[in-house]
């Protein structure tokens, strides 16, 4: 029969700040990962004060014999993923329902969750970025063109997926695929004017949900963090610019205009 394992200080801190590494990773505010590791703790009556930053979580305890118990997790890369943060948001408020065992095992199971394949993603970014024309009141011409810069932005991320890519380089050059392919599409006569086919696949870059984040980190207090997420918002604004502007200037030199 197996030794039932002790629920130490030590243990829920590391299951705390996992919980927290979840949300944190999956693009979740600091404020909400700060809350769910102290309800976690509160739950198994621990109180637990955390700092969180974009990059590091840092959280510390007090034991029964009052001495302090800490832990400290790097952050060496985040995406988006909006079902984690809700599930594990979710499991919180009904923490009540869970056992220590059960409650690990559903955070390892939400941290297991993949995101969309290939397929599903390149049909999305390519429609994604096609839909936007519709918007700035294209024509099918400029919504082909869309469409196939959606396609290459996808293409683009599906092979430098398994690369640990600086997300500056990233973004640079899948703004300057969104340039090529209209500016493409411009001078073989396709369409009249490159910009609202670029502009629309460029919508697919733009860091939306980590701009709201970083606005709603400052309005709840955590300068540090909120104004973290603005400049990488401004980074990689910046790299989307450098990129689609580099091409654009190319086709100009060379005669595309």
């Amino acid at each position: 029969m197996p030794k039932k394992q002790l629920i130490t200080e030590h243990r829920v801190l590391q299951l705390a700040t996992f919980a927290g590494k979840i949300v944190l990773t999956s693009g979740g505010e600091v404020y909400r990962v700060e809350d769910i590791i102290a309800r976690i703790g509160q739950h198994f009556n621990l109180k637990i004060d955390c700092f969180a930053t974009l990059t590091c979580i840092i959280v510390s305890g007090k034991n029964i014999d009052d001495e302090v118990v800490s832990l400290v997790e790097r952050i060496s890369s985040r995406s988006t993923n909006l079902d984690k943060i809700h599930q594990v948001h979710k499991l919180i408020n009904e923490i009540e329902k869970y056992s220590f065992s059960e409650l690990k095992k559903s955070l390892e199971d939400i941290n297991k969750i993949s995101p969309y394949g290939f397929g599903m993603n390149f049909i999305a970014s390519a429609l994604g970025a096609a839909s936007f024309v519709v918007s700035f009141k294209g024509g099918p011409n400029d919504f082909a063109a869309a469409f196939v810069a959606g396609c290459g932005v996808a293409l683009f991320s599906y092979i430098i997926s398994g690369l640990q890519l600086n997300s500056f380089f990233i973004n640079l050059i899948s703004g300057a695929i969104c340039a090529f392919v209209s500016n493409l599409f411009y001078v073989n006569g396709i369409i009249t004017t490159p910009s609202i086919s670029i502009i629309s696949s460029l919508m697919l870059l733009v860091p939306g949900v980590a701009f709201i984040n970083s606005i709603r980190d400052i309005i709840a207090g955590d300068l540090v963090s909120g104004t973290s997420r603005a400049m990488e918002v401004l980074m990689i604004g910046g790299a989307i610019a450098i990129g689609a502007g580099l091409v654009t200037k190319l086709f100009f030199n060379f005669g595309g205009f």
